[in-house]
């Protein structure tokens, strides 16, 4: 059985466009991008309380483990590892500066 269920979604071009564009800026699949929006979406929605530092810890260690699962397979560049924990460090700011 599939950890994973396959969707097919359609959305505006251009919407389409920003988000392969914040994708390859970010060093995500489109999948991983959707599956953060979602994610963020579901707290705003069930959560209007301001979500605590362990929660922000452990979105900060599901995206390290994005990371380490990449870097299995090939050595990143010391310029990606910096486009990676820019990317890190925007998410984590991104998410403390929620209003859940």
């Amino acid at each position: 059985m599939r950890a994973t269920r396959t969707w097919t979604i359609s959305m505006p071009p251009e919407l389409s466009r920003l988000a392969a564009q914040l994708a390859d800026e970010e060093h995500r699949t489109k999948s991983e991008l959707v599956r953060e929006a979602l994610r963020l979406y579901l707290i705003q929605r069930d959560r209007p309380i301001a979500a605590g530092a362990s929660e922000r810890l452990a979105r900060v260690g599901e995206l390290a483990d994005v990371y380490r699962q990449r870097a299995a397979t090939r050595q990143p560049t010391e310029a990606e590892l910096r486009r990676m924990f820019r990317g890190v460090r925007k998410t984590h700011e991104r998410l403390q500066g929620l209003d859940l």
